[in-house]
C-alpha cells in the first residue's frame, strides 16, 4: 500500500485565495505607515506575501494607493463660512494629513499629483458653487494646494527622516548657519513652526484673490 505525502506547511490544498486590489489597499491603511510592508499587509489579509504580487506591482504601488485612499475618505471642511474660510481650513487639513503620512511620501515616493487629484476636483466644485468661474476655481485651488505640498516637503527636510516637531536635521542646521541676521532668526522661526508659515503663505494668496474679487476681475466676480 502506497502512502501519499501530506501537504507541505504553507502549501495548503484548496482554491487559491482571491483578493482585490481594493482589499490590499484597505489593509495597508489599517496596518499604518510605521509598519507598512508587504509582509505586514499580507499578514493582515491572512495570505502569503507573494500572493499580493498577483494584484499589485509592489510596495510603492500599495503606499501610493493607500495615501490616495486616506485623502479620498477625509471629508472636506464645511463651506458654510464662505470660500476663504473653506480654503484656509482645507490647507490646514491637507498639511496635517501630509505630515502624518509623510512616511509614505518620503519612503515610497508617492505621487502627490495623483493623490490629490480627486480631492482637488471636489474643492473646485465647492469654489464653483461659491461663484468662481471654472478657470479661476482651478487656479485658486491649485495655488493653495501647491503651497501646502511645497511646505510639507520643506518641513520634512527640516525635521529629517526620523525627526518630529521642533527637530532640525543636520542639513537644515547647516543651511541655517549659513545665513546672517536677521534672516537667520526669521528662517529659524519658520523651521520651528512650518505649519503657521504655510498657512500664512496661503493667506497671502487668498488676499490676492479677494483683491481680484473687489476689482471685478473676470472669473472672480460674484463670489460669496
Amino acid at each position: 500500500m502506497s502512502i501519499r505525502p501530506g501537504p507541505r506547511a504553507g502549501n495548503r490544498p484548496g482554491p487559491k485565495p482571491r483578493l482585490t486590489r481594493e482589499e490590499i489597499v484597505e489593509a495597508a491603511v489599517e496596518v499604518g505607515v510605521d509598519r507598512l510592508s508587504v509582509v505586514a499587509v499580507a499578514e493582515r489579509l491572512g495570505v502569503a506575501p507573494g500572493t499580493l504580487y498577483r494584484y499589485v506591482d509592489g510596495l510603492e504601488e500599495i503606499a501610493a494607493a493607500a495615501l490616495e485612499l486616506v485623502f479620498a475618505r477625509t471629508p472636506l471642511p464645511p463651506a458654510d463660512r464662505g470660500w476663504r474660510a473653506f480654503l484656509e481650513d482645507e490647507a490646514a487639513l491637507a498639511f496635517d494629513l501630509l505630515m502624518r503620512y509623510s512616511g509614505l511620501i518620503r519612503d515610497f515616493d508617492a505621487d502627490l499629483g495623483t493623490v490629490s487629484g480627486r480631492r482637488m476636483r471636489r474643492i473646485v466644485a465647492v469654489l464653483r458653487e461659491a461663484g468662481f468661474d471654472p478657470g479661476a476655481a482651478v487656479r485658486v485651488a491649485d495655488a493653495a494646494l501647491d503651497i501646502v505640498a511645497d511646505g510639507t516637503v520643506q518641513a520634512r527636510f527640516v525635521r529629517g527622516p526620523q525627526g518630529g516637531p521642533g527637530d532640525i536635521s543636520e542639513p537644515a542646521a547647516a543651511y541655517l548657519d549659513s545665513l546672517d541676521e536677521p534672516v537667520r532668526s526669521e528662517v529659524l522661526a519658520i523651521m520651528l513652526d512650518p505649519r503657521a508659515h504655510v498657512l500664512d503663505k496661503v493667506a497671502l494668496v487668498l488676499d490676492g484673490v479677494e483683491h481680484r474679487r473687489g476689482t471685478g476681475r473676470d472669473g472672480y466676480r460674484g463670489i460669496r
